[in-house]
């Protein structure tokens, strides 16, 4: 923005850091946090005992908002309220700032006591930015700063196939061999195994990402590595594939289905043959496995269906094109069940104090944009938080503090 819009100091920290100059400002929070000491953690189930070192940071960090306070309150103290473990994803169009405000969510969880875990499921991660920190490689990675243990993952779709590819190179497929002589296609699966079907992985069709979300969550669920979290906070892909990512267990769900009703009608067909000739029934395992993956794809579907844990937060910004989107991913989430309270409009912008023009005109657009989202039919019921723009990228976790601190009331 120009520089006439209005005129600040910062603190020379604060200049340091950035290196770059100030813009209009309307309000001061300033993060200067108490040396924290180690924490030790001991998970049930004798998994892996983490521990995770707190320094004490040595520099103050001060930010100014240029937006004016938030129209409406977040709701954050039942965020907050209980100890049963809670989700909540965060998504909306690209480029609104989904991951900023979900990791400056999850810091705010952590800074209030809750054990927390911060998932990415977007293919372009962008977490390891938004923390200063390098969270790659699949794993989970302690995050340094908050009060309360936090941890962030970022889930990688290349590494989950390399490890299936050399697990069907180490088989030779037999997993796949397994299922179909199970199901009585022992003949059809020899004829498959020529086709290399490990090959297809190099050409990954559309919704594998989500596949292996899916497998993340179920993993959530079940693992007793998660256990000791009581809020996960999910940095969701752009509309297109979360929406992929919410509707697939209820695809998987059906086609699992399908595959049951084969296999017994296969087996009806076969059983009074194999019976006359004495022959053993076959085994039941690969019947068994289907099964139990189809009780998990439930499992999924209700959790993200179930009002008392889940949450979907929809993120935007005070667009035209950005707020008709949003109107069309509530819609959507609402044919899924899936539950919606919140709606967060990013980088808003304040009254201009001076007579910057450009300032004027982006102001008067936003304002157009908030009044539609008013008058929509399918955000208009949304608890409406309005996010300031601020005049520094908002990375690590003392600036994701202030953001959490201006947005989560």
């Amino acid at each position: 923005m120009a520089s006439s819009c209005a005129t600040s100091t910062f603190s020379p920290i604060l200049n340091k850091l950035t290196g770059r100059s100030s813009m209009a400002m309307v309000g001061l929070l300033s993060y200067a946090p108490k040396s924290l000491t180690p924490i030790s953690l001991t998970r049930s189930f004798n998994f892996i005992s983490l521990s995770t070192p707190r320094k004490p940071l040595k520099k103050s960090f001060q930010v100014r908002s240029v937006a004016a306070p938030t129209e409406a309150v977040s709701g954050f103290d039942d965020m907050v309220s209980g100890t049963k473990r809670k989700y909540y994803m965060l998504g909306g169009k690209g480029g609104v700032g989904k991951t900023s405000c979900a990791a400056s969510l999850a810091v705010k969880f952590a800074n209030n006591g809750h054990p927390t875990l911060v998932v990415s499921t977007d293919p372009a991660h962008s977490l390891s930015d938004s923390f200063a920190q390098d969270l790659t490689g699949g794993a989970l990675v302690p995050v340094e700063g908050p009060d309360s243990p936090l941890f962030a993952l970022e889930i990688n779709p290349e590494k989950a196939r390399e490890e299936f590819r050399t697990a069907a190179q180490n088989n030779g497929g037999t997993g796949v061999k397994d299922l179909m002589d199970g199901m009585g296609l022992g003949m059809i699966a020899e004829q498959l195994g020529e086709l290399k079907l490990g090959e297809l992985l190099d050409t990954p069709p559309p919704g594998l990402d989500e596949a292996i979300a899916i497998s993340k969550v179920i993993q959530f669920l079940d693992s007793p590595e998660y256990s000791m979290f009581t809020r996960i906070v999910f940095d969701t892909a752009p509309t297109g594939h979360t929406l992929r990512l919410l509707s697939l267990p209820d695809f998987l769900d059906r086609s699992i289905g399908k595959l049951l009703k084969l296999k017994q009608k296969i087996a009806s067909a076969t059983s009074a043959i194999k019976s006359v000739f004495g022959q053993e029934q076959p085994k039941q395992d690969a019947t068994d496995k289907l099964e139990r993956l189809r009780e998990r794809m439930i499992k999924v579907r209700e959790l993200f269906r179930d009002t008392d844990s889940t949450e979907f937060v929809i993120v935007t910004i005070p667009t035209v094109m950005a707020v008709n989107e949003s109107s069309r991913l509530h819609a959507s989430l609402m044919k899924e069940d899936v539950p919606v309270k919140r709606l967060i409009v990013n980088q808003i912008l304040p009254p201009s104090a001076s007579d910057c023009k450009f300032c004027a005109i982006k102001r008067k657009d936003q304002m157009r944009a908030l009044d539609m989202i008013r008058s929509d039919p399918e955000l208009s019921n949304l608890t409406l938080i309005q996010a300031p723009l601020v005049d520094v990228e908002i990375r690590g976790v003392p600036a994701l503090r202030f953001l959490g601190d201006i947005v989560w009331k």
